[in-house]
């Protein structure tokens, strides 16, 4: 027994603990971690970003608002933008605003400079912006959450008097203007949205350019109205007033020239065709540098004079409406794509997506590369290009309506298009063409059947013509807010979840994990 004893080894004695060993590591654990933490904590300060997590980007500004504040209107300034948000903590409104005006100053590589202030908290300084913008704000600071736009520079961004040069370049925004309230079946007026980024960046523009570019409606030749509301009038000045450019009526039919003020000239729904008189005054102003059209036309009239003057320009309106047949029915709901241009950059945003035209809509002939049109500088491109199977019916008065070959015209059809008069490849004479957009409908420019990619289209367009092609992009979408509706009960378990249940859940589990711990 011994001699087997004898052949196991006797195991080491226990090594001593070296507490100052143990005290000397965790005190360079913790220095580790502070110095870790410090880093950390100087690389957020240094070089931190901000990440929307809503479902929809509610905070993340539009492509259009991005490239507005990277333009070179904004780039190239001397002196920062000033935004005043004069927004109380106790604004039902403040949670929402404050973000979404933040973005600008983060996004425009410090030439916008974003100034908070609680009035009521900070009454010395709100009574200072008072003096300073009393002419603009009379004494609305402290009866409404406001946001102030100082686009000035040089000497007049240090003036106080009101005179024009100083005041077209500011611009006072009352928050109230940016909510959607709705009136509910209860006859409550409920807040079911924002439209903040779409008057802040329209503003912002505004204020920057200063006094607003003209444009002349065509009133005489159009039944439309353009106060009435819902009106496709009302929506496309809207638009252009959202882009600093104020539409201005005029009757062709009174006037031997365009004015020389005019930055562009729209045509909407024309009823009535032009006189020859009319169309020389036209044709006066197409041959001017630097000129541009908007024409969106009605399939049901037919101006023959006008007609021959979007013909020899290389758009020709068809007498024909865009149907489809499916599943033995009529459509005539036209589904167009946004085509490319030619590179023109109008749908750079919005190429190969396809939208609903709603209403009446007719074909154009858009003759792209004819000679005719090369021999004297103008070039037509389609825009808008329905899906291929749909057709441009002659017959249309009739009713069960069948593809003829012979008398109709087949799918894809071009519903939108572009002209440029004069050499737009040469650096000495691009900035002197004349543009002109010519869509064959106008009834969706209605409220209720205008949609998002169509109002972009509408903007970018004009952007086109007015040389702001750097501006073009999609816009931002109206911030909608939805109510969940749940009754007594509902609300009661929801309330047991969040009072109890996980309280006592997490609890559970704290003394589960001690447990284990301690065993």
């Amino acid at each position: 027994m011994a001699d087997t004893d004898s052949n196991f080894d006797m195991a080491p004695p226990p090594q001593p603990v070296r507490r100052l060993g143990l005290g000397l590591r965790a005190i360079l654990q913790v220095i580790f971690a502070l110095l870790s933490l410090s880093s950390i904590y100087y690389l957020t300060l240094t070089y931190h970003t901000r990440f929307d997590l809503t479902q929809s980007n509610d905070f993340t500004l539009s492509d259009a608002t991005r490239k507005l504040l990277v333009s070179s209107g904004v780039q190239e300034r001397e002196m920062p933008i000033k935004i005043i948000a004069a927004l109380r903590k106790t604004s039902p409104h403040y949670s929402r605003l404050r973000p979404v005006v933040q973005e600008y100053e983060r996004l425009s590589n410090g030439k916008v400079k974003l100034e908070y202030l609680d009035p009521i908290r900070d009454k010395d300084r709100a009574f200072e912006i008072q003096n300073n913008y009393g002419d603009l704000l009379a004494d609305r600071l402290f009866e409404d959450d406001i946001f102030i736009i100082d686009a000035r520079q040089g000497a007049a961004a240090r003036s106080i008097e009101a005179t024009e040069d100083v005041t077209s370049h500011l611009r006072y925004l009352p928050a109230s203007s940016m909510v959607i309230n709705r009136t509910d079946a209860n006859n409550q007026r409920r807040l079911v949205g924002y439209q903040d980024e779409d008057l802040l960046s329209s503003m912002l523009q505004s204020a920057i350019e200063g006094k607003p570019r003209i444009m002349y409606l065509v009133e005489d030749k159009s039944d439309l109205e353009v106060t009435v509301s819902g009106s496709p009038l009302q929506v496309i000045s809207e638009a252009l007033q959202k882009q600093n450019v104020l539409l201005l009526p005029l009757k062709i039919s009174q006037i031997d020239k365009i004015p020389d003020n005019a930055e562009g000239l729209v045509i909407v729904a024309p009823e009535y065709d032009f006189e020859r008189n009319e169309i020389d005054v036209l044709e006066n102003y197409w041959k001017r540098p630097s000129s541009s059209i908007i024409a969106y036309l009605n399939p049901t009239a037919r101006p023959v004079n006008l007609r021959a003057f979007l013909r020899k320009n290389g758009v020709t309106p068809r007498d024909d409406r865009i149907i489809r047949t499916r599943n033995g029915r009529t459509e005539n709901q036209v589904l167009a794509t946004f085509t490319a241009g030619a590179g023109l950059g109008i749908n750079q945003n919005l190429e190969m997506k396809s939208v609903p035209f709603e209403g009446r809509v007719g074909s154009l002939e858009v003759r792209e590369g004819a000679e005719d049109l090369v021999t004297n500088r103008i070039q037509a491109y389609s825009l808008i290009e329905t899906a291929a199977d749909f057709w441009g019916e002659t017959n249309y008065k009739e009713g069960n309506p069948k593809y003829d070959d012979d008398a109709d015209y087949s799918g894809p059809l071009s519903i939108g298009a572009a002209v440029i008069r004069g050499n737009a490849n040469a650096d000495n004479t691009a900035p002197n063409i004349s543009k002109m957009i010519v869509l064959s409908t106008s009834d969706f420019l209605d409220p209720t059947r205008l949609g998002n990619e169509q109002l972009d289209f509408v903007k970018n367009s004009t952007y086109w013509l007015l040389g702001r092609e750097e501006l073009i992009g999609i816009g931002p979408r109206t911030l909608q807010r939805r109510k969940l509706n749940l009754i007594k009960d509902e609300v009661k378990f929801l309330g047991n979840i969040v009072l109890f249940f996980i309280p006592v859940g997490l609890f559970l589990t704290a003394l589960f994990v001690w447990n284990i711990r301690r065993a």
